[in-house]
């Protein structure tokens, strides 16, 4: 959009001689009005791209100015951002149910105010916007699902470019990938800001999966958790925010917690065990997450899509911080004892990564998806006890299955959630489709690839 015009609606002189200078500096055509009948009669001759409306002046309603705004043809669409001297959440609640795009409290950040005009802008200016990605950033793309996707997306001849500290993700899971002419890897962490702002900056959708890994993990570094999962995904957001680049924020099925009321369904209520209980910090962490991402699509209309993933599985997927499947299947193609923790009577959805990957990608290209919590998840429930019997039975191993009390491996206070079963309905809505590989066809594919890539037990 090439010097994009703008008009300002305040009655403050002072205010807008400012702003209004600063928009010029940076190339927009700016138009003033102090009296905010008059902009009407400016409309009646142009149709600006943008226009900047304070909500609260002397004996005006800026309620019932930016209704009629809206309900003028020639500025039906252009969007809209809201000025304000005081923050009043009816205010906010308010504007945005009269399609404001944003909502910004006076003083400002001069260069934030910048970016979120930019933003605005740019939001109107979308057309079909999955046709015009070209360049994608993933955080976390070594990891299991992370390097599956980068896999998938260049296939699909996007660019990629992953970002990873190395902490969890495999250098192997992306050695495949190393000399791809449309593959980049930055090694790093997203609580670098530098190094993040500048990944963020070219690119055109951002696949937020970096975070902690495994319960074992989350037993052992709750601090690690909390910092990385809450301040990074904040610092991704931020920068996304100040570009308008869609991000795609993938959360867990552990924000349900210990609540028993089976299906999960994204709207229910959520039941977190203590704070000296380990286990819940990355709950908490990612639950915190998911309130980010909405913020941000309401306060400030970034695109946000949050999935919630049940057990996803897969090759190339290790059991080094806990998941089960490959750690069984490493003990069954040893014969070495299966290690079940527990009584085994807890029961999990596993989800195959294909679908996984297929699923993200219709809801990163869904405008249904916009602003949404989806569970990403499958209806393979089993108990782990039976998990542990049908990978002995499919390797024909000579394993035992042992049973140990959790405090072994994750201390007194650990806390376990007995089921965990995902409603479907919201995601069969919006992408119209689900998972639909059998976990008999799972743990047919992984015994295959365990047999085929034998090394890959060693790093389990």
């Amino acid at each position: 959009m090439d010097n994009p015009r703008i008009l300002i609606i305040d009655d403050d002189k002072d205010a807008t001689d400012l702003i209004s200078a600063r928009l010029k500096s940076h190339g927009f055509l700016v138009s003033v009005t102090n009296i905010p009948e008059d902009a009407f009669e400016f409309i009646k001759e142009n149709t600006p791209d943008l226009i900047i409306l304070d909500l609260v002046m002397p004996g005006v309603d800026g309620s019932e100015i930016l209704r009629k705004i809206r309900l003028d043809k020639k500025t039906r669409e252009v969007p809209v951002i809201v000025l304000t001297a005081k923050l009043d959440q009816s205010d906010k609640v308010s504007a945005f149910n009269l399609g404001a795009q944003d909502y910004i409290t006076k003083p400002y950040e001069p260069e934030e105010f910048l970016a979120r005009v930019k933003v605005a802008l740019k939001g109107a200016s979308h057309g079909a916007v999955a046709k015009k990605i070209k360049n994608i950033l993933i955080t976390g793309g070594a990891g299991f699902i992370g390097s599956a996707l980068a896999r998938r997306l260049l296939a699909e001849e996007y660019k990629v470019a992953v970002i990873d500290d190395f902490s969890t993700g495999r250098r192997e899971n992306i050695q495949d990938m190393l000399n791809h002419k449309n593959f980049s890897l930055i090694v790093g962490s997203i609580t670098d800001e530098t190094i993040l702002s500048k990944a963020v900056e070219g690119s055109d959708l951002i696949y937020h999966l970096a975070a902690t890994v495994g319960v074992k993990n989350v037993i052992e570094k709750p601090l690690d958790t909390v910092i990385y999962d809450t301040i990074g995904s904040s610092i991704v957001l931020k920068y996304a925010s100040a570009k308008g680049i869609k991000v795609v924020l993938t959360s867990t099925s552990e924000v349900y917690g210990k609540s028993k009321k089976y299906p999960f369904k994204e709207d229910d209520d959520v039941v977190i065990g203590p704070p000296d209980v380990n286990r819940w910090s990355y709950a908490c962490s990612k639950l915190l997450d998911e309130f980010f991402a909405i913020g941000y699509y309401r306060e400030r209309a970034l695109p946000v899509v949050i999935i919630r993933f049940f057990n996803i599985v897969g090759p190339g997927q290790v059991g080094r911080y806990g998941m089960v499947i490959p750690r069984f299947f490493k003990a069954a193609l040893q014969n070495q004892p299966i290690y079940v923790y527990g009584d085994g009577k807890q029961a999990r959805c596993f989800t195959y990564i294909d679908d996984a990957i297929d699923i993200m990608l219709k809801l990163s290209q869904s405008q249904k998806a916009v602003g949404e919590v989806i569970n990403l998840g499958s209806k393979n429930l089993i108990s782990i006890k039976d998990l542990a019997q049908e990978i002995k039975r499919i390797t024909r191993s000579s394993s035992k299955i042992v049973f140990e009390p959790y405090q072994k491996y994750y201390g007194s206070r650990f806390q376990d959630v007995k089921k965990r079963v995902p409603d479907l309905a919201k995601l069969k809505k919006i992408s119209g489709v689900t998972p639909q590989t059998t976990l008999p066809e799972i743990l047919k594919k992984m015994k295959r690839y365990f047999e085929e890539n034998p090394k890959e037990l060693d790093r389990i």
